[in-house]
């Protein structure tokens, strides 16, 4: 294997310094010469996506994302060039070549005489950049410029996401933090900054939490759904790239104050955000440098039931029954930095690096009736008979004083890239180091749990989706002086993941003309490294009479009005959380010490290489067909040690070092056909990866004895292998707009999932729950999507000022050679992570700097978890979501904006259920959220 890799990579070396000397030596005998520039609006903006094409030659090329084109390869001589892009005038110039030298030509657009009358900066500006790129794309590509983010009330990346074509998100605390890509799991998908996959903050996957990064903070999010050679391979669902601000054209300034309300927390928002660029040594220097401050109070109302059945008699009862109020206040700061430097017209140098920092300060009230209904069996099985007894638990999350009294989450990322782009007569070559890191610290994270024995219950489960206990008489479910002390515990957590990577591409241009054709190859190297490590400890007050009489004597109520999931939740008394964080737990004269070994097992330490390497050739067959053929070989080398506790001795110990190594071979096809200048059609097969997550490896054995469960780590697990088809077509409006339709189908195989297991005995003894993720079977995903966004000026031109933007997704998944152990048989079984179903709608008007926006979102229902059978499988329930926004925008030389929006209308709550529609797991309800505020461009 590494054989392979090494002749790959001597294959590219070769392939490099020949081609490299061809072009010198073509240089010499015929001096040819290059045109390279940016196109650029009359207002100075950048425009990416731009078609600049030869007539005489029948070659075009397309400016990238930062509006930046280069024309290599080119005879002396004079040309006429034709620059054209959606929504402005062509524009024709001739241009002469010097020989063996570079033209620098920059190209002002100006807006075409249909649409000057439309409000500057209004509807079709941010559409135009997005339609253009998408346009121009060789595979199937949704792109969101800064401009159409400013449209939407979307605070952070997640939420923008959730408005582009085949993407559902789930959320956390009422905001969007994981993305969905046409029907997998977010699992099945990256994240990139700048085409660098983005370490994770959290322990358990390997996704970026989208909710560490500010909308405001990003120029464009790309989603590419087919993927090239030249990219990484790990995105079956497709990959999400954020491309950063780049430096202005000319110098820019803008800044953004606003404030806003959350019904829950009853508290201000704070959001801030400032950008400046500009270019300097007579344009030879490009910086830009933005930063963003936004700080959130909120809040949740959620209650959480666990079902089962009478063993005896099948009768349904819950065995698990809780009512949660929650209060959290999320502050987010975001800088990035962007600069480059042109050496000369041949040689740039750039760098671009971003940090974010999300702090969660979190208090949690939770009411808890644990192991109602279950009995435990001579053999210690556990069982469900409804006996409608169980156990009150009521327990305070805090912190300590310097962390205002709240459970602090401290989630960063950061990502630096310097690169570098040279072009050496006809060979153009582009490198890159980049590092990266992502953190979570949790510090001195706080839990008072206080209990109260033997209780009886009525249970009303008449409504499932409301199900309700009351005391009966003679017991308790509310925290009073019968209540003990169950445990006092503090934790600390750091989980750290840090890459480093490096990346050298070439791209060769061979012939021009109708069949030209282009080589592009190169290598990329990345080192991971992830960390995990709990430190926990449970205290015990040396004097439990008077701490409890203390502790009581602290309660406060938590009721609150209008607590969303119904009035008939109560919270009720809880120890405060002032109470809790001034508690002096290593005060040896008031506690004893212990650490609990158990909590330990989670921790891990991983280290992961992936070296791979590509080749794509492109070749044009006439004027209308584009043919792409790509291979990419990517060797990953993974070593992992775990935790693994041992119940009979208390103690958790490290395991020894396991290792894997394996080798894809990945071979892509793309083809584009062009009907006209505004029909696209786009074929292609591409072959993608899903890594196993970091903890799903970690040879880990962790054992719970409050809860009587077990679960293992992996090492052996597989990654999941999709084979990718897609086909669609694309017609673009000459009034800026578009409408698409596509179908796709995965052959997904090896796709992980964790095993879940009921009285299941290990080693001897035997869990009430034991679980493990493994390589769970196969599965055929077939999808179609359609898109349709457009003014109304072809009803009538006065109408141009009202528009509609509008997708919709179908998957359908099937899963087959299922080998859950009692489910091997079971039919009808979909992919866990797969909505059927996704749609946006979004209705807006725009004239004389007035923006209306009205939009909606949906997403069917989908399993997200297998139980041990179909009635323990989890769902993740429909979602219905509408937003809305208005803002007014004046001046020229000052834009001015004022805005205000309100998101989540409709309450959406976080649901899920298990097994059937009705029979509700979880119901998190966030409110709705108003912002107001004013944005100014200098």
């Amino acid at each position: 294997m590494k054989h392979i890799v090494k002749v790959f990579t001597l294959l590219f070396l070769f392939l490099t310094v020949g081609s490299t000397a061809k072009a010198d030596e073509k240089v010499n005998v015929v001096k040819q010469g290059t045109v390279r520039g940016r196109i650029i609006d009359a207002t100075k903006q950048t425009l990416p996506g731009a078609s600049i094409y030869i007539e005489k030659l029948h070659a075009g090329v397309t400016s990238d994302v930062n509006g930046f084109y280069t024309f290599p390869n080119l005879e002396p001589g004079t040309y006429t060039v034709k620059v054209s892009y959606v929504g402005y005038s062509p524009v024709e110039l001739k241009i002469t070549i010097p020989e063996g030298r570079t033209l620098e030509k920059d190209v002002v657009m100006n807006e075409g005489v249909e649409l000057q009358e439309v409000v500057v900066g209004g509807a079709f500006q941010g559409q135009r950049r997005a339609v253009n790129s998408q346009k121009n794309s060789l595979g199937i590509k949704n792109v969101v410029s800064a401009d159409q983010v400013g449209k939407f009330p979307d605070s952070n990346i997640g939420d923008a996401l959730k408005r582009i074509s085949g993407i559902n998100v789930q959320y956390d605390q009422g905001e969007a933090r994981f993305g969905q890509v046409r029907g997998t799991s977010a699992d099945m998908s990256s994240v990139t900054i700048n085409g660098n996959r983005v370490p994770s903050a959290e322990g358990d996957t390997r996704n970026v939490q989208l909710d560490l990064i500010p909308a405001d903070m990003i120029q464009t999010i790309e989603v590419n759904k087919v993927v090239t050679p030249d990219m990484d391979a790990d995105a079956i669902g497709g990959s999400i790239n954020l491309i950063t601000k780049n430096s202005p054209y000319k110098r820019f300034i803008s800044a953004t104050a606003g404030t806003g309300y959350n019904w829950i927390s009853d508290k201000a928002q704070l959001n801030l955000g400032f950008t400046y660029g500009d270019r300097f040594f007579n344009d030879k220097l490009g910086l830009i440098l933005s930063a963003s401050y936004q700080n959130s109070p909120s809040g949740s109302d959620d209650i959480e039931f666990v079902w089962d059945k009478d063993v005896e008699t099948g009768e349904l009862c819950i065995t698990d029954y809780q009512v949660r109020q929650y209060y959290v206040t999320r502050e987010r700061q975001s800088y990035s930095a962007a600069l480059d430097w042109d050496i000369n017209e041949n040689h740039k140098l750039t760098f671009k690096g971003i940090f974010n920092n999300r702090n969660d300060w979190e208090n949690r009230y939770r009411l808890n009736v644990k192991g109602i209904n279950l009995e435990e069996d001579d053999n210690g099985n556990e069982y469900c008979s409804i006996n409608n007894k169980g156990v009150v638990r009521v327990q305070t999350k805090g912190g300590t004083p310097d962390n205002r009294n709240a459970r602090l989450e401290r989630q960063r990322t950061m990502d630096f890239t310097l690169g570098g782009e040279h072009l050496f007569g006809k060979l153009d070559t582009k490198w890159s180091v980049n590092y990266a890191k992502a953190s979570e610290e949790r510090p001195n994270e706080r839990y008072i749990d206080y209990q109260l024995k033997k209780q009886k219950f009525n249970m009303d489960l008449s409504d499932e989706r409301k199900p309700l206990l009351t005391p009966q008489e003679g017991s308790a479910m509310y925290l009073n002086d019968d209540f003990s002390l169950k445990e006092v515990t503090e934790q600390q957590e750091d989980i750290q993941e840090k890459d480093f990577k490096f990346k050298l591409d070439f791209s060769l241009p061979l012939t021009k003309g109708k069949f030209g054709n282009h080589l592009r190859f190169g290598t990329k190297v990345v080192h991971k490294t992830k960390d995990k490590e709990i430190d926990f400890y449970e205290y015990t007050p040396l004097d439990e009479d008077g701490f409890d009489k203390a502790s009581l004597a602290a309660a406060v109520d938590q009721n609150r009005d209008g607590y969303m999931p119904g009035k008939q939740y109560k919270a009720g008394s809880f120890i405060s959380k002032e109470y809790l964080g001034e508690l002096d737990l290593n005060n040896a004269s008031l506690f004893e010490k212990n650490q609990v070994q158990e909590e330990l097992a989670t921790n891990f330490n991983a280290k992961e290489t992936v070296a791979a390497g590509y080749l794509r050739f492109d070749q044009k067959l006439g004027e209308k067909w584009d043919l792409m053929l790509g291979l990419r070989l990517e060797n990953t080398h993974v070593k992992y040690s775990g935790s693994q506790y041992d119940a009979d001795e208390d103690k958790t110990t490290r395991t020894a070092y396991e290792s894997d190594s394996y080798l894809n071979v990945l071979p892509s096809v793309l083809v584009k056909y062009d009907v006209n200048d505004d029909f696209k059609v786009r074929a292609s097969f591409t072959n993608t990866i899903a890594r196993p997550k970091y903890a799903a490896l970690a040879p880990n054995i962790t054992i719970k004895r409050s809860d009587n469960s077990i679960s293992l780590g992996n090492p052996g697990l597989q990654p999941t292998i999709s084979y990718n088809f897609d086909l669609s077509g694309e017609y673009y409006f000459k009034s800026i707009g578009l409408v698409s339709a596509g179908v796709f189908y995965k052959k997904i195989n090896d796709f992980i999932v964790d095993q879940t297991m009921r009285n299941y005995n290990y080693n001897g003894t035997t869990y009430t729950k034991f679980s493990q993720p493994r390589n769970s079977g196969n599965a055929d995903l077939l999808g179609v999507e359609v898109a349709y966004q457009r003014d109304f000026s072809f009803i009538a031109p006065a109408l141009k000022c009202i528009g509609f933007y509008g997708t919709y997704t179908y998957s359908y998944s099937r899963v087959d050679n299922f080998n859950f152990e009692g489910r091997e048989n079971e039919s009808g079984l979909r992919l866990p992570g797969s909505p059927e179903h996704t749609a946006n709608a979004s209705l807006f008007f725009e004239k004389s700097g007035v923006s209306l926006r009205l939009s909606y979102n949906y997403a069917s229902a989908f399993i997200d978890e297998m139980g041990a059978e179909k009635f323990y499988d989890r769902y993740y329930d429909a979602v219905n979501y509408m937003d809305a926004n208005a803002s007014y925008t004046f001046g020229k030389k000052l834009k001015t904006t004022f805005y205000a929006e309100a998101t989540n209308l409709l309450n959406q709550p976080l649901r899920y259920y298990q097994g059937t529609k009705e029979r509700t797991m979880q119901s998190e309800h966030y409110g709705v959220k108003v912002n107001a505020g004013v944005k100014i461009n200098f």
